[in-house]
């Protein structure tokens, strides 16, 4: 006899897996781990670590004291500049430019020809006033010898003393219609003259941008002329810096385009007062202070000139190029080293 068999799904053969209602557990993540380059190791002791801190921290303080008091004896700034006399040359006289003789950038020599105006007015001018002092000169010269005939015949009586005024006022008039014409005429020839403008110092010619048949006015200037032997070094030192920098205190320059090139220099003059930022003037004549912060006080920057000893031919100055200056003591006067910041400071 058969026997019935009940086939068996495969979902009554398998585990009983979890519902949904029943979370899944996760294994918590490995933890990371930090890295070990920057892990002080486990074996050093405490004490230790605190000696190495206290160390550094000495140390710090250490190199700020020593730059404190390195720039207190000996006063340093990286805030200068190169400065000198700049001379606008302007015309005396006016009229087109017929003749530009120099270049932009080029040096010169007192005297030399920097442009030339157009003449003929002026030349014009003073050919008129030429005539003009001939024939005052004649009749002063007619106004002269009439004035010693009166007076002869004044003497001899034939000539009334009223007659005899009028001739001597005539030939006064005659002399200084005379003196007039002169000056007319030297004023035409100094102008003729001016149509040629020369450099009156040696220097260089910078921003040149004058052109032929340009119109040039009188007191205008055309071009700029930087004297030659002029140069010197502005430096801006803090207020609390100036009781150690004396006139007269040697100085070392450096340029920040020849770092290895320091110039010797010396204290000439320290500025008196500098602008006010915090104060104006109110239309009511009183002054018109603004707010500050008293607990936060910058040092003001005072200027202070000084001047070169010296000017290595490799080294160009030109105005406003950037400067280091450091005052030196006395014993330094002839050793100037390059004006180089102290370590862990600031200016």
């Amino acid at each position: 006899m058969k026997q019935n068999t009940v086939p068996v799904s495969e979902a009554e053969t398998q585990p009983e897996t979890q519902t949904e209602s029943q979370p899944v557990r996760s294994e918590p993540a490995p933890p990371r781990r930090k890295n070990a380059r920057w892990q002080v190791p486990r074996s050093v002791p405490d004490s230790l670590r605190v000696l190495v801190t206290l160390a550094m921290v000495a140390i710090a303080c250490a190199a700020l004291f020593w730059a404190w008091h390195s720039q207190r004896g000996h006063p340093w700034t990286r805030d200068g500049q190169v400065l000198g006399r700049v001379i606008g040359v302007a015309p005396q006289v006016s009229g087109p430019v017929i003749r530009v003789a120099v270049s932009d950038n080029q040096p010169v020599r007192a005297g030399d020809l920097l442009f030339e105006l157009d003449p003929r007015l002026y030349q014009l001018a003073f050919a008129e006033a030429e005539a003009d002092l001939t024939q005052a000169r004649a009749e002063a010269d007619t106004a002269r010898a009439d004035l010693v005939r009166a007076g002869k015949q004044h003497q001899s009586g034939e000539l009334a003393d009223e007659a005899y005024q009028l001739k001597i006022a005539v030939s006064e008039l005659a002399s200084a219609a005379l003196a007039a014409a002169q000056t007319r005429l030297d004023t035409a020839q100094l102008q003729l003259k001016l149509t040629r403008i020369t450099a009156p110092v040696n220097g260089y010619v910078t921003n040149l941008t004058l052109n032929l048949g340009q119109y040039a006015k009188a007191g205008v200037v055309q071009l700029a002329l930087i004297e030659q032997e002029s140069f010197w070094v502005t430096a801006y030192f803090k207020e609390t810096d100036l009781a150690a920098i004396p006139i007269g205190a040697p100085a070392a320059v450096t340029l920040m385009g020849y770092p290895k090139r320091p110039l010797r220099g010396e204290v000439e003059s320290i500025a008196h007062g500098i602008a006010r930022r915090n104060q104006s003037d109110h239309p009511s004549g009183l002054a018109e202070v603004s707010p500050t912060f008293e607990w936060i006080r910058l040092a003001q920057r005072i200027p202070v000139r000084i001047r070169l000893l010296e000017r290595p031919a490799d080294v160009p100055l030109r105005i406003g190029t950037t400067a280091s200056l450091a005052i030196l003591p006395a014993s330094a006067a002839d050793k100037a080293a390059p004006a180089s910041a102290p370590p862990n400071s600031t200016p």
